[in-house]
């Protein structure tokens, strides 16, 4: 549907205020802290770093220097490989696409995407937006490159009037990107609002004009782009993977440039993405402690099928020995489901603390129990074992109603709250991004690993790093998947995997067989039986990478 003519006014918003700073200074690289990329040890393949705004403008003047990459030549890799993903999303015809291009590196990408899409045959109107004279030298020298003929560009320095845009055109926004660091104001923010009320398709360059690259507590979130994708280029950013994010966002990818290793080894990250990859050379280790043993503590009837699907998953992840405590009614049950299984009845509480030291992991989760004698049991277990506890279900909320209990967690155990478990066992948080904080914090304090599971799993290490999966799909959700997680982690651990590795090989196996079984089937027909039955293959996929 086509909008109504009107005039946005930029008289007062398009200078490069105090009021709307632009991060375009190159960072002082003396200021900047080094290190080597993390790797699962002993010996991984590096994971893909996921840069701060500022960052990546350090980044690129260590592509100038390793890669001999100038600004335009990366920017032209950029419109060259936006044109294939975009033609992977719009195979219809017919349509305008209206390009809206900022004074910054992101408009630099826009322009030059602009006159590539052009020449392709592409029915393209760009505009560009700047005070004169106030253009980036990426942009500007982009901006020289366009010949008269090339496309349609209008360039704005004051007033704007819209053009009228149908419903089946694509709006391509190149605004701010990761270059914005306060809210929009003055004549950006009716251009926004203008922008998403055309009802038009929009994808997002960088970042949704008006959002943050990464905390965006203090933003004005009324006037920010609504993108139907967001397409960044060379890595993603914090704010894809924030719940709050997600009206803005909508559908993301980033597209790799060839920057080499080089280029990015010497460049420091807090955040990190799991891909193949980086987990292939991992899993291909043998095993430290194939003879390893694992144990699964249930004291309470009725959740025999639970432990059931954590122990087979532990047997289905490579572990070597898998023991249940299980009521003594339902040990004969479990052990005609699961011939493999070592299934006990209840120790007595001076034989289960004097044994649980000797088994590589101990898995408390659902079945616990939530009485009192519970609480005073995990107390007992947690100062019985210097080995990793893997605390699930039951056990967070013990902790939850006794947050002292946090302090006596053995090191290097591992965590597994939902959003609302954590907030339970910490305090309630407004957003994704200020709740990833705490648990960076605790798992800092605690020196233990919490695996923060939401829209997209965040495991955050005690060295303050956290690692993004962003693998599986909404059939994880169903009932008993997350027993087969915690399941797998524990199998991985009992063999000898660190518990880095553990978590972070698991959450992943555990998304691959997950999009293994929507490939053959669908994501609304996963089980948590269908999921265990699926590791085999994702194994697979790994080793094969």
């Amino acid at each position: 549907m086509a909008q109504s003519p009107l005039e946005i006014s930029f008289l007062d918003s398009l200078h490069l205020s105090p009021d709307l700073k632009l991060s375009v200074e190159v960072a002082n690289m003396e200021h900047i802290r080094w290190h080597h990329p993390i790797t699962l040890p002993p010996h991984s393949y590096p994971m893909q770093k996921i840069y701060t705004g500022k960052q990546l403008r350090a980044l690129y003047r260590q592509v100038e220097v390793y890669d001999h990459l100038s600004a335009e030549d990366h920017i032209e890799r950029a419109a060259r490989s936006f044109e294939q993903e975009f033609r992977r999303l719009y195979t219809q015809t017919g349509y305008t696409i209206y390009i809206f291009a900022g004074a910054g590196r992101c408009g630099a990408y826009a322009l030059r995407i602009a006159s590539y899409m052009a020449q392709r045959g592409y029915a393209i109107m760009a505009y560009l937006f700047y005070r004169e004279g106030k253009l980036s030298d990426e942009c500007e020298a982009i901006r020289r490159s366009i010949s008269d003929g090339d496309l349609r560009l209008e360039e704005v320095y004051r007033n704007f009037t819209p053009p009228r845009i149908k419903e089946q055109d694509v709006i391509i926004d190149g605004l701010f990107g990761t270059e914005l660091t306060t809210p929009l104001f003055g004549g950006y923010v009716g251009l926004v609002d203008f922008l998403n009320a055309s009802k038009a398709s929009i994808v997002s360059l960088e970042l949704p004009s008006g959002l943050f690259a990464e905390d965006n507590s203090g933003n004005n979130l009324d006037h920010i782009i609504k993108a139907k994708y967001t397409i960044s280029f060379d890595c993603p950013y914090l704010a894809f993977f924030f719940e709050e994010n997600k009206p803005f966002i909508g559908q993301w990818s980033y597209l790799p440039l060839g920057i080499s290793p080089q280029a990015q080894d010497e460049l420091d990250a807090t955040y990190y993405l799991t891909e193949d990859a980086s987990l292939t050379s991992a899993l291909r280790l043998p095993p430290i402690h194939p003879e390893g043993k694992v144990l699964f503590l249930t004291t309470e009837s009725g959740h025999s099928g639970r432990t059931l699907l954590s122990s087979k998953a532990a047997l289905y992840a490579g572990c070597h020995e898998v023991h249940t405590v299980v009521p003594e009614e339902e040990q004969l049950a479990l052990q005609l489901a699961l011939p493999e299984l070592v299934v006990q009845s209840m120790f007595s509480r001076t034989e289960l603390l004097a044994e649980c030291g000797k088994y590589k992991a101990l898995v408390i989760s659902e079945g616990f129990g939530l009485g009192e004698s519970a609480h005073t049991l995990l107390e007992s277990l947690l100062a019985a074992t210097n080995n990793p506890v893997l605390l699930d279900s039951d056990a967070l909320e013990l902790i939850a109603h006794k947050r002292s209990l946090l302090d006596r967690i053995p090191v290097g155990s591992i965590l597994l709250p939902t959003h609302a478990e954590f907030d339970r066992m910490t305090t309630k948080h407004r957003t994704d991004a200020d709740r990833l904080s705490r648990a960076i914090e605790l798992a800092e304090r605690l020196d233990c690993y919490i695996i923060l599971r939401g829209s997209y799993t965040a495991i955050c290490l005690p060295s303050g790093l956290v690692l993004f999966d962003i693998s599986g799909n909404r059939g994880l959700y169903s009932m008993g998947c997350r027993n087969v997680l915690v399941g797998v982690i524990a199998g991985l651990i009992g063999q000898g995997y660190e518990s880095v590795s553990a978590a972070t090989l698991g959450v992943h196996l555990c998304g691959l067989a997950a999009e293994l079984h929507a490939g053959r089937h669908s994501e609304r027909t996963l089980t948590a039986s269908q999921l265990i039955d699926q590791l085999g293959s994702a194994y697979r996929q790994l080793e094969a990478h």
